[in-house]
């Protein structure tokens, strides 16, 4: 891209019209702030974005959904993929830099997923919400290695671990997580072999069981690269978007015209299509004179 483009000024509508005509296809996007995770909300968002376009016969025959987000629920992101391909005859993921965790979940659900050389997929680590505390949301694996940790003798450096110190810290274990961990890890499991049996494994199906295992157990870190390439040796149907000419360019052009707008809209998340973008806006730091100078009684 030369200089004299660069200062050209591009509308997210133009852009997503040349990925449509490069694509044969309609694009929607998604895309999240690294604090706003996919949640029951999007459902509803997304089925507005996708009827504002919706040809008569109310099914696209390619859908094209860009997505960058940091995760979420995984619940939440099956239910997109479940709208995504009941409105189209082929669905479709084009990742331009990171779709991770229960984003990669929705990835799983594609015939095809479009990366750049810098985007990335990630290990699929399932988050508990407790359902009286809505602030309080844990990574399903954290507990895990926690339960793993309490249970060890010794560290990994060969350092003794005082049992009176995992007495203590086992019993600040909230109930509810303890209860739901192991529920929430098998349904990431369950997930992902079903949707990975209804697409990139398809034609493969003894090749799943590896590749739900490795999504789901093999990776210790919750924010592990999973680049395009070893996205292919799990057995995923990954598409480079330098393969189509013109196409790597303008993603990374919508790309970078999104996060601008929404680092200066100060917006969490963000749903559209060509035709109109709904956002969700960070709420504004509340000031310290608002806070009440009286004692709260608060009941949990």
């Amino acid at each position: 891209m030369d200089k004299q483009e660069m200062q050209k000024q591009v509308t997210i509508k133009e852009v997503i019209i040349e990925i449509e005509k490069l694509r044969s296809s309609t694009v929607i996007s998604y895309m999240a702030a690294q604090n706003a995770l996919v949640g029951p909300e999007d459902a509803g968002m997304i089925v507005d974005t996708i009827e504002m376009i919706l040809p008569p016969s109310r099914k696209f025959e390619r859908l094209d959904l860009f997505l960058h987000s940091p995760g979420g629920f995984l619940d939440s992101a099956y239910k997109i993929v479940r709208i995504c391909k009941e409105y189209s005859n082929e669905f479709n993921v084009i990742v331009p830099l990171a779709a991770k965790s229960a984003a990669t979940v929705i990835a799983l659900g594609a015939k095809e997923i479009l990366m750049t050389v810098f985007a990335e997929l990630g290990p699929i680590d399932p988050i508990i919400q407790h359902p009286y505390k809505p602030d309080v949301r844990v990574p399903a694996r954290s507990i895990k290695d926690f339960f793993s940790f309490l249970n060890s003798t010794e560290s990994s450096e060969q350092i003794l671990v005082d049992p009176q110190f995992k007495s203590q810290m086992s019993s600040l274990l909230d109930p509810y997580l303890i209860g739901s961990y192991q529920t929430a890890l098998n349904s990431s499991k369950q997930i992902a072999e079903r949707l990975l049996k209804e697409n990139a494994l398809k034609d493969r199906p003894e090749l799943v069981d590896d590749a739900v295992k490795k999504l789901s157990e093999y990776y210790y870190s919750h924010n592990y690269v999973i680049d395009r390439n070893e996205a292919r040796e799990i057995g995923l149907n990954i598409i480079n978007t330098e393969s189509v000419q013109n196409l790597d360019k303008n993603v990374r052009l919508l790309l970078g015209i999104y996060q601008q707008f929404m680092t200066q809209n100060n917006v969490l998340k963000l749903v559209g299509n060509r035709e109109i973008n709904r956002n969700i806006q960070a709420l504004p730091l509340v000031q310290q004179n608002a806070i009440p100078q009286k004692p709260v009684n608060l009941v949990y």
